[in-house]
């Protein structure tokens, strides 16, 4: 907004605004709030004391996006930045959640395991362009990213989305996990 406002030669709450009326206010604005410095953020993300995770149950999802941030650690800060092996990646996102909420038959794969899975391609994984959408109750508004370089998604052992999106809407094989490791 500052560079922008200056080669308009006005301010930059100004120049906002009237972008924003200029584009019916449908424009969407994004501010970096919080961890803004890559490697700090890189050094939090691999300190063995953290686990990755993100979650505020949708209380905000018409003004942040959210929305995959496991594809974000994957493509952003393990292949781009390299601030962790794409091993390492895999694992904040699957066995160590797993193992912290003692979920059992879950986070790696193994005989016996329940079969969820993503196949992804390591060279592509990764969340697109925000995006906004109005599937909520009355039409209202969210923001969404759909994935990059995801091939496949299984939910016990079920193909439920390819390349392209979810197959069929009314496939449903997950289940309400309700037996936790002691």
């Amino acid at each position: 907004m500052a560079e922008l406002s200056a080669e308009a030669g006005t301010d930059p709450l100004d120049f906002m605004i009237d972008l924003a009326l200029t584009e019916d206010l449908a424009t969407i604005f994004t501010a970096v709030l919080l961890n803004s410095d890559e490697d700090a953020v890189g050094r939090m993300l691999t300190n063995p004391a953290a686990s990755v995770a993100l979650s505020d149950a949708g209380a905000h999802l018409t003004f942040f996006c959210d929305a995959g941030f496991g594809l974000h650690l994957l493509g952003h800060w393990s292949r781009e930045l390299g601030k962790m092996p794409m091993a390492a990646a895999v694992h904040e996102l699957t066995g160590k959640p797993a193992a912290i909420f003692g979920l059992k038959g879950r986070g790696i794969i193994k005989q016996g395991n329940a079969a969820d899975l993503l196949l992804f391609d390591p060279k592509t994984v990764g969340r697109g362009v925000k995006r906004r959408v109005f599937d909520l109750p009355a039409g209202a508004h969210r923001l969404t990213t759909d994935a990059v370089g995801v091939e496949g998604v299984w939910i016990n052992g079920q193909r439920v989305a390819d390349a392209t999106g979810m197959i069929d809407q009314d496939i449903r094989p997950g289940r309400v996990l309700n037996d936790f490791a002691a």
